[in-house]
């Protein structure tokens, strides 16, 4: 691990950004690149600063304070897993769809560590912003779903489990929960699968309402008689 955060801020330092060409965006990137190779903890405005090549002072010009860089981070986090489960459940449906959206969240755990760690470690309630991120995020996996016989409201409380299911199972993988030698790509399989009955129970029990509506023959037209 210390090789390679010590290849990854060697490999920064080697490409400065001139002062005057620093924007918020390249803060952020910044920022996402250290919580990715070092992890989040070690994101702070006098590491990013000592990364660009700028005085800490001299990033209050794109950021505000700490707080609100973490706070980025997170939106970042959840706008990049957003994109990565949209583009797995592209062309997908059902147990393929719900299958590949939960390998695709499990791999950007493993992709963006720090990123994915950023997504639960700021406050979410009462900032509007968070608040849309996140449902962005129970959105997508309820789109996923859209194949299943399931009302929307179903749809979105199984998101919702879904999500919890998912961040549980990568969270315990991150900070080695498992027990030792135990065969996580083989545990994770079976949770999707898992998963994947979940959704066909619900799907089961669903109201006979859902059903789809026979279509209404149409009505004989009725001949005219004459009257004699």
């Amino acid at each position: 691990m210390a090789r390679r955060t010590n290849q990854a801020t060697a490999k920064r330092a080697s490409v400065r950004v001139r002062p005057e060409r620093i924007s918020a965006a390249v803060v952020i990137d910044t920022a996402s690149e250290i919580a990715d190779t070092e992890g989040f903890d070690a994101v702070s405005l006098t590491r990013v600063a000592k990364e660009l090549g700028v005085t800490q002072p001299g990033l209050y010009r794109h950021v505000d304070g700490i707080h609100e860089l973490r706070r980025a981070l997170v939106l970042r986090a959840r706008e990049l897993l957003v994109a990565d489960l949209t583009e797995a459940a592209i062309g997908r449906t059902r147990d393929e769809a719900l299958t590949l959206v939960a390998a695709a969240w499990r791999k950007f755990s493993r992709v963006h560590p720090g990123l994915y760690e950023a997504t639960n470690r700021v406050p979410t309630l009462g900032d509007d912003e968070l608040e849309a991120s996140v449902q962005r995020v129970v959105t997508v996996i309820a789109k996923s779903m859209s194949g299943y016989r399931l009302a929307a409201n179903e749809q979105v409380h199984a998101a919702r489990s879904l999500r919890s299911a998912l961040h549980g199972f990568v969270a315990l993988e991150r900070d080695a929960g498992h027990p030792p030698g135990a065969q996580l790509d083989e545990s994770f399989e079976q949770l999707v699968l898992l998963l994947v009955a979940g959704v066909r129970a619900m799907e089961a029990a669903a109201p006979l309402a859902l059903a789809p509506t026979p279509r209404a023959q149409p009505r004989p037209a009725r001949t005219a008689t004459r009257r004699r």
